[in-house]
């Protein structure tokens, strides 16, 4: 007989599986529907009050989550996911290295050491807690005012009547300033 695979559930799912035992779901039926051995489900069980004690202290913590360990420094990862949040409704465009050397300065702030390292793990690990993500900046879509459009364009189109311009001599030029200020086109997002 070969061993069963090793599966760790994320804490979503854990709570699914408490709330079907509190429903008077079968701990042999629960275990095949997700995957794993009976004594799974009797841990998870045991493990009702850390889990639920865990939902409670974190508070921005993705459900995605397997493990039930809180980060080391848990203001500083607080102040840098507010940062970063912030950040990005100014549609400033974020990378690793940033968060790292705001997750020092944050650091330094809080406890007054500098004996923290922002390492890529670190980061990494950071990422995974709070469910950020490299998104593509498209400045096109996320700034398109609709209601804007039609009066711009008939505006546009007097304009051109105005200057007696054929549809040859008209150009989009926005790509051009992205160019010329060569920002970032990827940025990290929540």
């Amino acid at each position: 007989m070969s061993k069963r695979k090793h599966v760790t559930l994320p804490i979503k799912k854990k709570l699914q599986i408490l709330k079907a035992l509190d429903e008077g779901e079968c701990v042999t039926q629960l275990a095949m529907q997700y995957g794993v051995g009976k004594s799974t489900i009797c841990d998870i069980k045991k493990k009702r009050c850390s889990i639920n004690q865990y939902l409670t202290n974190a508070d921005n913590e993705t459900p995605q989550r397997e493990t039930l360990k809180l980060c080391k420094h848990p203001e500083m990862e607080h102040a840098l996911f507010i940062c970063i949040l912030q950040e990005r409704a100014r549609h400033t465009p974020l990378n690793g290295e940033l968060i790292c050397e705001k997750a020092k300065w944050f650091y330094q702030k809080l406890t007054g050491k500098d004996d923290f390292n922002a390492s890529s793990g670190w980061l990494h690990k950071f990422k995974k807690r709070h469910g950020i993500r490299q998104l593509q900046i498209t400045g096109e879509k996320l700034s398109a005012d609709k209601s804007a459009v039609e009066p711009f364009r008939q505006k546009f189109l007097d304009k051109i009547k105005q200057m007696n311009l054929v549809p040859d001599q008209v150009y989009n030029a926005d790509e051009s300033g992205l160019f010329y200020r060569v920002l970032p086109n990827k940025t990290l997002a929540h």
